[in-house]
């Protein structure tokens, strides 16, 4: 017997038990020895690490790819470049100068709690000579439009329509929008915004999946495709662009793609309703090592840093402002009944305390009657728990995806939204792990800047941007972590049998760091940097030297 390849002089991490080895034989892109039992073997090629560090592939359990491709040619206005809203007027200026008469002037990542406000909707008039702006909130759930991308949609800015369900348009004290769209609302303006054609979104996930395996990630999971109109840029044909790429061989990461239910067959709003949750027949599983079909996703309520997750006590500083749902609870009810009726894992976006204790509600519910076989339903973010609902959740056997990269970035916002004595409750990692669960690794990209070791720094150290600790007691450790970003990512994909581990049998996959993080000291966990990402025991990505 022999190996196509031999990755040798290495230290590869066995993590949770698994062992330590210097050295792993690879055949037919999967792992069929380590340590001694790989030196056995003749290989066709050999791979000297240099003595480098690996652990199993960093996989992403909520990465927008698509999402990330598209606001790589976004104008960027959030953290590290804009410090204040004149700031930011000041970028969409320049950039709408360098634009064509007409054309729309796009940008991402602006964060009202740094600037203190949204941008305004004439003063964006006022810096865009006439094309109409949409700029879309670090949270992804908040948008601002100038009058000109009102008119663009139909919409009279001074007499503006109605939100949908689970939405709203912000005015001033004359009744005229102020440009905020809330959730949903976001519609209102989104529907007129240039369509994304098939072979820009093929290039778009080419070029994120090329930024994932640079920051060492092997695998992601897409929370949210097919839905034009609530995932901006999105199209019908999302899937058809992943399998385009994967022909194509620009997909360098192994993607789960999670449909949105929207983009399955709309349910109807009313209880009691069942109408079939997918039009072919697939769900959950269908599909291959390198593009599957994952869970079905429906999005409950909305963010914590933009104040519209659904959550128990008004945010701080806004008396009556406890957030949205965005769909009344018996028509959430329905979608989550029938989506697993029809073979569907559950993933439903939940941050808010209150939302989060309707989902595990109507869950409880669904676990007594639901027929799969393995009934493993997600929580995407689960954001603010208290430890009533973390036995409640664990007793389901829940799935938590949430997002500690967050912390690192934004977490200073969370202090100002909920207060102190909200803000420990915020993604409670350790408590989660204690209770029996298998929180993934995840970071919601590009909301976040994506980054896995970022990442597992902070699951580890839990510091916001203004120096200041978030919940210490929810400090988790450095193989927590890292468990979380492998074993758990996998354990909520439903891939675990043959990813997440480096030992035979799974899958050759396998990120290169430039030293050990389990021996390194918690201060330097951010420094450490990705030397190689490997894939089936092929290269995505090496360090230029």
């Amino acid at each position: 017997m022999h190996c196509d390849i031999r990755w040798e002089n290495a230290r590869f991490l066995g993590l949770g038990g698994d062992p330590v080895t210097d050295q792993i034989a690879v055949s037919g892109g999967r792992i069929v020895a380590i340590g001694e039992a790989a030196a056995d073997l003749p290989a066709r090629e050999t791979v000297d690490l240099g003595g480098a560090t690996a652990v199993p592939g960093l996989n992403d359990a909520h990465f927008h790819l698509s999402y990330f491709g598209r606001q790589l040619e976004s104008l960027y206005l959030g953290p590290g470049r804009i410090a204040s809203l004149d700031d930011l007027y000041a970028a969409v200026e320049a950039r709408a100068q360098l634009l064509p008469p007409g054309d729309w002037v796009l940008g991402h990542g602006y964060y009202s709690l740094d600037l203190g406000a949204h941008p305004d909707r004439h003063e964006l008039d006022r810096r865009s000579g006439g094309r109409p702006v949409f700029l879309a909130h670090q949270c992804g759930h908040l948008a601002v439009a100038n009058s000109a991308a009102f008119w663009a949609a139909g919409v009279d800015p001074d007499r503006p329509e109605e939100a949908p369900v689970g939405g709203e348009v912000a005015f001033d004290n004359a009744g005229s929008a102020t440009g905020l769209l809330v959730e949903t609302a976001r519609e209102l303006v989104a529907r007129a915004l240039p369509e994304i054609t098939l072979a820009q979104q093929v290039t778009a996930i080419g070029a994120a999946s090329s930024a994932a395996a640079a920051m060492g990630l092997t695998s992601v999971s897409e929370p949210g495709i097919c839905a034009p109109g609530v995932l901006p840029g999105s199209r019908h044909d999302d899937l058809r662009a992943f399998q385009l790429a994967r022909v194509a061989g620009t997909l360098n990461v192994r993607a789960t793609v999670m449909p949105l239910i929207d983009g399955l067959q709309r349910i109807e709003e009313s209880p009691g309703v069942w109408t079939r949750a997918g039009g072919l027949g697939a769900a959950t599983g269908f599909g291959d090592e390198w593009l599957r079909l994952g869970p079905v996703k429906i999005i409950a309520d909305g963010s914590l840093s933009g104040r519209s997750a659904f959550v128990r006590e008004d945010y701080e500083h806004e008396p009556g402002n406890r957030g949205l749902l965005q769909h009344r609870p018996d028509t959430l009810r329905a979608m989550m009944y029938e989506a697993d009726r029809a073979g569907w894992q559950l993933a439903i976006h939940a941050m808010g305390d209150a939302t989060s204790e309707l989902v595990v509600e109507i869950l409880e519910e669904l676990a007594t009657i639901t027929t799969l076989a393995d009934f493993r339903p997600r929580i995407e973010h689960f954001s603010l728990v208290d430890p009533k609902l973390v036995a409640r959740a664990a007793a389901l056997g829940l799935v938590p995806v949430p997002q500690s990269r967050f912390i690192g970035q934004f977490g200073h916002g969370y202090r100002r939204c909920l207060g102190d004595h909200r803000v420990d409750q915020v993604f409670p990692i350790q408590s989660l792990i204690a209770a029996g669960m298998y929180p993934a690794g995840s970071s919601d990209a590009p909301i976040s800047d994506g980054d896995p070791v970022q990442g597992i720094a902070d699951m580890v150290r839990r510091i916001a941007p203004d120096g200041r600790v978030i919940a210490p007691a929810e400090r988790v450790s450095v193989e927590q972590a890292l468990l979380a970003y492998t074993r758990g990512s996998a354990w909520a994909e439903g891939t675990e049998s043959w990813k997440g581990r480096l030992i035979p049998g799974h899958v050759a996959d396998f990120t290169v760091l430039d030293r050990d993080p389990l021996a390194s000291p918690v201060e330097e966990l951010a420094e450490i940097r990705v030397r190689a990402t490997v894939v089936g025991g092929e290269i995505t990505f090496t360090q230029p030297a």
